[in-house]
């Protein structure tokens, strides 16, 4: 990755799009499509959800049909809901010809039915997973985590959103009906060929892994949703293979975002720009109250050069009329004002969060990732199985403490309920890094002070090269050796090649 100076600037609010593309939506209505809402699977009355891993075909262009991948649809799946204290019970069915896992990512349960790719479903067969759903509300997601091949069936679609509620976070009476005022917002960058066909090589990806020079929301180019004349919520998932994204309103509008990965923020945190690596959740309200529209843009990261002086060309989807800058691929929320409005004012507290006393931190982890260039990194990781899937790719092998993933060995053993504090850093570049099982609370992120957006709970953090990013975490439920937790770089193509860790978590360490 190639931008240290944008992540904390823009976080920080050092850095602003103000001249690039603020004069409002350069896109004509008409040409616009609807934003597709994935249709909703209720799980909140224990009833077994029935989940088809399938192939199909779906329009990403006007006239155009690319074959792909879904869950109960062409492309992506339902967004299932959830209920804390309550059971979800799900039943995949794998149609493919290849096996597939799938992660419940963000999801608090325990090791056999965590999805990691121990439960790989073998071609034709059923998973049918019992999920006790204990933590609070969030959004999640699911998605491919088959050992070896998560980076292409993600890509190709198998992924989708995960919602949990509770009493709590109804109670702030905050948007919630779904598809109207609370909105799926999945983006992804994907590329195609002259065919439609999307285009896809794990060989081929480069060392920041496989990057799409198309950005789609829900899978559709630049499209629009009606909404309500309010508070209008997206529950943004950054569900891109590789790419870093930038988010801001083609107004330079602040909007506030009020949750990050794992839940509700302590309280609403106002900004006009927004970082999301690949895994994260963001929630954020926009007020839509004054207007007749609004237009989300997605920035390519490393298409910012290092000052944030300017987008360099790449984005398909721009369009530049007279007088206009060109916009890169976007929502466009259009207000509809026969619509029922959601008035209720934003709360100004949202959740409690509680962190453990210093004392309470009994043991420290550090992790470093890897990305070794030379011909002799097989016997560098040590393991001379682990990385056989990937034999013929022999430009980079991708380490977590010198080790590639094998998944005969477990890295780590921790023990439930004691807390610890991690610290993970890079020898090259930034990684999303995530953690299976659980939430943790960001503690310092690449050596600098953790921003308050990115102060709530999270199971993904920023890392590079420069300094360490730590958090603090505990573990409230086992993973035996037969199905442990992983840790890994969200880049799904780092992961296949290897950067992936294995690790119990017991009533006992010893």
């Amino acid at each position: 990755m190639s931008l240290k100076l944008s992540r904390r600037q823009f976080l920080g609010g050092g850095l602003s799009f103000t001249g690039l593309c603020l004069a409002g939506p350069a896109w004509s209505n008409t040409a616009r499509p609807s934003l597709p809402i994935p249709p909703l699977a209720d799980g909140t009355n224990g009833e077994p959800l029935d989940l088809t891993i399938r192939t199909g075909m779906w329009s990403f262009k006007p006239g155009v049909m690319t074959p792909t991948l879904g869950i109960n649809q062409d492309y992506l799946g339902p967004t299932i809901r959830t209920r804390r204290n309550t059971e979800l019970n799900l039943n995949y069915h794998n149609t493919l010809t290849e096996g597939v896992s799938v992660h419940g990512h963000g999801l608090h349960v325990p090791g056999n039915v965590d999805g990691g790719p121990q439960l790989e479903m073998p071609a034709g067969e059923h998973w049918q997973p019992t999920l006790s759903i204990v933590q609070p509300a969030a959004t999640c997601w699911y998605h491919s985590h088959t050992h070896g091949k998560t980076g292409t069936q993600t890509y190709r679609g198998l992924a989708g959103m995960m919602i949990i509620d509770d009493d709590e976070a109804v109670s702030k009476e905050l948007p919630n009906r779904y598809g109207l005022d609370d909105l799926p917002v999945i983006i992804q960058d994907r590329t195609f060929d002259a065919a439609g066909r999307l285009v896809y090589s794990l060989e081929d990806a480069g060392e920041d892994g496989w990057f799409g020079d198309t950005a789609v929301i829900n899978g559709a180019l630049s499209p629009v949703a009606e909404v309500p004349a309010g508070m209008v919520r997206l529950r943004i998932l950054n569900g891109a293979n590789a790419r870093f994204y930038i988010l801001t309103f083609a107004d330079n509008r602040t909007f506030h975002k009020i949750a990050s990965d794992g839940g509700l923020l302590e309280a609403p945190v106002p900004m006009t720009t927004m970082e999301m690596s690949p895994g994260e959740r963001c929630e954020i309200i926009v007020d839509l109250s004054e207007d007749t529209s609004a237009e989300l843009l997605t920035f390519f990261e490393d298409d910012i050069d290092e000052e944030g002086e300017g987008i360099v060309s790449g984005l398909v989807g721009l369009v530049t009329g007279p007088g206009q800058s060109a916009a890169p691929a976007s929502l466009l929320l259009r207000v509809d004002r026969t619509l029922v409005a959601h008035t209720v004012p934003m709360p100004e507290r949202l959740a409690t969060i509680e962190r453990p006393d210093p004392e309470e931190i009994r043991k420290t982890r550090e992790f470093v990732l890897e990305m070794d260039h030379g011909e002799s990194d097989r016997a560098h990781a040590g393991h001379s199985g682990g990385h056989g899937a990937h034999a013929g790719h022999g430009a980079m092998t991708m380490t977590i403490n010198g080790a590639v993933m094998d998944m005969s060995v477990i890295n780590e053993r921790v023990e439930r309920g004691v807390w610890e504090r991690w610290r993970i850093r890079s020898d090259q570049g930034a990684h999303p890094f995530h953690v299976h099982g659980c939430s943790f609370l960001v503690e310092q992120m690449e050596g600098a002070a953790v921003t308050p957006d990115q102060a709530g709970w999270k199971d993904t953090v920023v890392l590079d090269d420069d300094d360490w990013s730590e958090f603090v975490v505990r573990f409230d439920h086992l993973a035996d050796e037969d199905f442990p937790y992983m840790y890994h770089c969200h880049i799904l193509e780092h992961e296949d090649q290897g950067m992936m860790g294995q690790f119990t978590v017991t009533d006992t360490t010893g």
